[in-house]
């Protein structure tokens, strides 16, 4: 259990850094990125703030892929040609 906990850790600690960063890319208001990601708005702010203590690991892997970003909560590297 205690990987698992770690895990969630890691993910939380890169999404307070990434996930607010990666909405804005997507032109997604708070509200909108919640309603399309199917979480309540606080659950939303709480995880972008790092508060959030509650979210499961599934919940916040699935809030990262949702922004594109990848399993650990951080940017997926540039296309070759694209940077």
């Amino acid at each position: 259990m205690d990987a698992v906990e770690d895990q969630r850790d890691v993910v939380r600690h890169n999404l307070v850094e990434h996930a607010g960063p990666a909405r804005a890319r997507l032109c997604l208001s708070l509200a909108d990125a919640a309603r399309l990601a199917h979480l309540a708005p606080e659950v939303v702010v709480a995880i972008e703030n790092g508060s959030d203590s509650m979210a499961t690991l599934a919940v916040l892997t699935e809030f990262a892929l949702f922004l594109g970003l990848n399993e650990l909560g951080l940017p997926r590297p540039r296309v070759a040609g694209m940077e």
